[in-house]
């Protein structure tokens, strides 16, 4: 059944430079996701004709920064605040200005600029995000301000490149398959933001498809937790704007290669015999509303 919830370690990382929640956000599926990403857009540049050592250059420039956001983000998700080593603001200020051999190719190809130019614009959104917050949180605190942004030129533009008659074409895979592999990281980064953000804020938790009982629920998430760790599950039902917090302990943990997921099966432990009432009256509401419109 479509189920809200909000799910993180019992306990966040102890004696650590930034405050990280313990999840990881960045498991094998994630890791052979970007890899794929990665190779398949730089498969493509080499396929470019058409003043082929600037976007060489140019793109070589772009994976740089993608790589060096995804390395941020992965120190975050481990508690490590980037913003203590030198060589992070000197990166930083850098990257704030931008792709600099993208201006090479303005002046021949003001169309490709302006594609580049949304890909840019994504990221230095999301970098801009990220300095904020490592220069305003602490070891009890990661700092985040309201939602990460969403609807980007470059979305609009990569639902545009996948026209099948635009599957042949160098330039245009070189970017899809590029802007595929920053939305990777993005996202990535986007769950740890989203983590630290939601838990205040249930009635904007997403709901997604699990399989619940009144002692345990599995569902398929973005990030993994270790085998027999202890998790805090929350459950918020609308019809009665309430949340139910139920102790788990994870008991299953398996991958979903094609989805690049994990499903996580959690058990609850010692959980409130009110609140698995509660949470059984809900599953019997959604039987029989799934009864109903099967009759009809």
């Amino acid at each position: 059944m479509p189920v809200r919830h909000y799910i993180v370690p019992s306990s966040p990382i102890n004696d650590r430079q930034i405050y990280a929640t313990g999840a990881d956000y960045f498991p094998t599926s994630f890791q052979n996701k970007v890899a794929v990403e990665k190779f398949s857009a730089q498969s493509w540049v080499k396929r470019v004709q058409e003043h082929s050592a600037i976007i060489q250059q140019i793109f070589n420039e772009i994976f740089e920064y993608i790589d060096f956001f995804g390395k941020c983000a992965h120190s975050i998700a481990e508690g490590r605040n980037p913003r203590l080593s030198s060589e992070y603001w000197s990166r930083v200020n850098h990257h704030m200005e931008g792709f600099q051999s993208a201006r090479m190719i303005e002046p021949s190809s003001p169309k490709t600029y302006q594609y580049i130019k949304m890909i840019e614009e994504k990221y230095l959104t999301f970098l801009r995000n990220m300095v904020w917050s490592l220069e305003n949180s602490t070891p009890s605190d990661f700092a985040v301000q309201g939602h990460l942004p969403t609807g980007f030129q470059l979305d609009e533009m990569i639902g545009a490149f996948q026209s099948p008659k635009l599957q042949k074409i160098p330039l245009v895979q070189s970017l899809l398959h590029t802007a595929a592999y920053l939305d990777s990281y993005l996202e990535g980064y986007r769950q740890i933001h989203e983590d630290n953000y939601l838990k205040n804020f249930p009635k904007e938790w997403k709901a997604s498809m699990a399989n619940i009982s009144a002692s345990g629920i599995a569902v398929n998430l973005g990030k993994r937790f270790p085998l027999y760790s202890h998790v805090d599950v929350y459950l918020y039902f609308p019809v009665d704007d309430r949340v139910l917090k139920f102790n788990g302990s994870i008991v299953d943990i398996r991958t979903d290669e094609k989805k690049h997921q994990e499903r996580i099966a959690i058990n609850f432990e010692f959980p409130d015999g009110n609140l698995q009432d509660y949470l059984q009256i809900q599953i019997q509401k959604q039987e029989v509303k799934e009864c109903m419109d099967i009759v009809l």
